[in-house]
């Protein structure tokens, strides 16, 4: 079984808030230590190499995908339907899927593992996306909105991961149009840090280049990762 936090689990509260992009940065931020990236169970997605979570990060990480990875090798379990992965097609085998993410972190220092939608989401008739953050001991990253309902989503969220015991890194908001007010912004943070007693780490606001992201969003990946890599 792998040591709490050599696994990064990185969740969403909600489908689409930018998982990916942050996975990026956290790859970015691990850069020169010998860390991987695994999209465990990656739907809505026909070919791999294309038009998967992986093949994003291949392209824009120097160099490509660490440790000679291509964006099939990440996948476990690729489905083409967009849903959640427990309808999306063939049964999942959940101990395979465990066993994929702790043979890498086996070889490597550190694993980061994108999630399929939020913490909730079904993988089998029986486990969640949570019982597989939980099963290889992950410190769990959360990524939401930073506008308008991402209290609820956030709250929610944390009070899930709470409930279980799971490890917990905090959260990042992701406002990729620029379009959530400063004030907004900065009020939607407090309000979840107060009620949560978790750590909003900043707002990941547009990033014009995914290759040559901003200095000051790569300042708030390090950051919050500091308790996994120091």
């Amino acid at each position: 079984m792998t040591r709490p936090g050599k696994v990064i689990f990185i969740t969403g509260t909600d489908t689409d808030v930018g998982k990916t992009v942050l996975s990026l940065l956290v790859m970015r931020a691990l850069a020169g230590r010998d860390a991987v990236y695994l999209k465990p169970v990656q739907t809505g997605c026909v070919d791999p190499g294309a038009d998967s979570d992986p093949a994003f990060l291949h392209r824009h990480l120097p160099g490509g995908l660490p440790a000679g990875m291509k964006p099939a090798d990440c996948i476990h379990s690729l489905r083409p339907l967009p849903k959640a992965p427990l309808f999306a097609g063939d049964p999942v085998d959940f101990k395979s899927l465990v066993d994929f993410i702790t043979g890498y972190a086996a070889r490597h220092d550190t694993v980061v593992v994108e999630g399929a939608g939020g913490i909730l989401v079904p993988i089998t008739a029986d486990k969640t996306m949570l019982d597989l953050a939980l099963t290889t001991r992950s410190s769990i990253l959360v990524a939401g909105r930073a506008g308008l309902g991402t209290i609820n989503h956030s709250l929610l969220t944390f009070e899930a991961i709470a409930a279980r015991g799971a490890g917990c890194l905090g959260a990042v908001l992701l406002d990729p149009t620029e379009a959530v007010a400063e004030t907004d912004r900065i009020e939607n943070c407090k309000a979840i840090e107060l009620f949560s007693g978790r750590r909003v780490h900043g707002v990941i606001g547009r990033i014009q280049d995914p290759s040559h992201p901003d200095p000051r969003h790569m300042a708030c990946v390090r950051r919050l990762l500091s308790p996994v890599t120091d």
